[in-house]
């Protein structure tokens, strides 16, 4: 008795750190969701929701109380466009063996400087990530700018690929951009209406929302946070609307919950519904093997998980999303009846984390803690880098006096060896390094626009202070040439 009140107290203390959620009870036992909410106040996430299907019953850890809170989803949204995609060609209009240009005319890429031949870029590349585009938005058009239409179609006609295609797989955000305009143009209405239209409502995810203007007209979208000085920070940039179909989507927990059951085969849909869902986890690339080295295939938005791989194994269905202020997670494993939704409006880089701790927990296995996240680690450097900086600026004004006085006086004072010029030169060539070499594979940014809006806030102070020590450096090693201030 003394045990289980003990956890109920634990519970309603962390209750009281997640505003707004309310605890409902899942199929998971009391320990395992009171060890959940646990992590989420350890991890200081400012808002969470979270999804269970089992047995064809749907049940929550964190759900709004009063309404259903709308979350970006990030890269979740490419199951629906792919959806949208597989269900055109249901209708009738299109295959996924096209040739892209079949549908988009002006689509023309190159290799090595060649043009690829159309038959050689199909529909199904670009589902799979196989078609040579990657999120390097050096080499491809940005899905943080905003582009129109036009500009869009003029930066992508005749772009060079990273590899030919069908060769190899590497995950590209553009991949789904063009599949936007391919819907567009085959079906004759903009994204959002063939998507809201044909796809969602008819799905009955009626808060499901592939226009940003219309979610947020609800007055529940839930805003984003990142990490920032020691704390979450309110963090919303949101996608370009031509990007819309890569990673724009909002969408509640009640409303993915039910989009899982639906590909779990738990919530029953029209025949031809159910057609597209059974094709959007197949594999149908039959002229090479782009993923024979890989533990997973990319199917029509969804990453298929084969034997030998470290989350669970062979047969789970799954695709993460992490934008620039939320994370989310749909997980599926149909052999074991099983579906996981989680939200966070909490950017974090450790969501592999989470779904470990998440599956753990619906299993019954040990529970272990998901650990200190990378963005907080570099949030607590970056903000010493930032104090560090605000020292060198006294150090700087202070040298400065020195100088002015020694020039003014026109004496020169004995040289001595000092090395302090190297104090500022040394952490800032070591900090300038890891911010234009190690920051973008660390943050996997693909540019450095997208590097200042998507690590912590405190990134771009600790660049300024970065230059601060360098500027120190070059003038304490100018004083010491030219002035010999001491």
């Amino acid at each position: 008795m003394r045990k289980q009140l003990s956890i109920l107290l634990l519970v309603a203390l962390l209750l009281t750190a997640i505003p707004n959620f309310a605890f409902a009870h899942s199929s998971m036992s009391t320990e395992a969701e009171a060890h959940i909410l646990n992590e989420l106040r350890r991890a200081n996430i400012p808002n969470a929701a979270i999804a269970v299907i089992q047995g064809g019953e749907t049940s929550y850890i964190l759900k709004d109380s009063e309404h259903d809170t709308l979350f970006e989803i990030g890269s979740v949204t490419k199951s629906f466009t792919g959806f949208g995609v597989l269900l055109l060609e249901d209708m009738g209009l299109l295959s996924v063996s096209d040739p892209v240009s079949q549908h988009l005319p002006w689509f023309e890429v190159r290799y090595n400087g060649e043009p690829v031949p159309h038959e050689d870029i199909t529909i199904y590349n670009l589902l799979q990530h196989t078609s040579g585009f990657t999120s390097d938005e050096r080499r491809f058009p940005s899905t943080v700018k905003e582009l129109s239409k036009d500009e869009l179609i003029s930066q992508l006609r005749g772009i060079e690929l990273a590899f030919y295609p069908s060769e190899g797989h590497v995950y590209g955000n553009i991949n789904y951009v063009i599949l936007g305009l391919l819907i567009e143009a085959v079906s004759g209405q903009s994204y959002d209406d063939f998507m809201t239209q044909n796809v969602l409502h008819p799905l009955g995810l009626y808060d499901t929302f592939t226009s940003v203007r219309r979610a947020y007209d609800t007055g529940r979208v839930i805003g984003g946070h990142r990490f920032g000085f020691l704390r979450p920070r309110p963090h919303n940039p949101q996608w370009a609307s031509q990007t819309m179909p890569t990673g724009g989507i909002y969408s509640s927990i009640s409303d993915m919950a039910r989009w899982a059951g639906i590909h779990l085969g738990v919530i029953e849909v029209s025949e031809q519904f159910t057609r597209v869902v059974q094709r959007s986890h197949e594999n149908n690339h039959t002229s090479q093997n782009p993923f024979a080295e890989t533990d997973f295939i990319a199917t029509a938005g969804w990453n298929v998980l084969l034997d030998g791989n470290d989350f669970v194994g062979d047969g789970k269905i799954m695709h993460g999303g992490s934008t620039f202020g939320y994370i989310a997670y749909v997980g599926i494993i149909p052999e074991r009846d099983t579906a996981i939704v989680f939200l966070s409006n909490f950017r974090q880089m450790n969501l592999e984390g989470w779904l470990f701790l998440l599956w753990d927990a619906v299993n019954g296995e040990y529970l272990s803690s998901i650990g200190i996240d990378l963005f907080a680690i570099f949030d607590i450097v970056f903000v010493a880098l930032t104090a560090l900086g605000i020292l060198f600026i006294g150090l700087f004004v202070r040298l400065a006096v020195k100088v002015s006085k020694q020039l003014r006086s026109g004496e020169k004072a004995k040289p001595k060896l000092r090395i302090r010029w190297l104090v500022g030169l040394m952490p800032s060539i070591i900090g300038l390094l890891f911010f234009y070499v190690l920051a973008p594979m660390l943050f996997a940014a693909p540019s450095l626009s997208a590097l200042l809006i998507m690590p912590p806030a405190s990134t771009i102070t600790a660049v300024i202070a970065m230059w601060i020590m360098a500027a120190y450096a070059l003038f304490s090693l100018w004083a010491k040439v030219f002035v010999n201030p001491w």
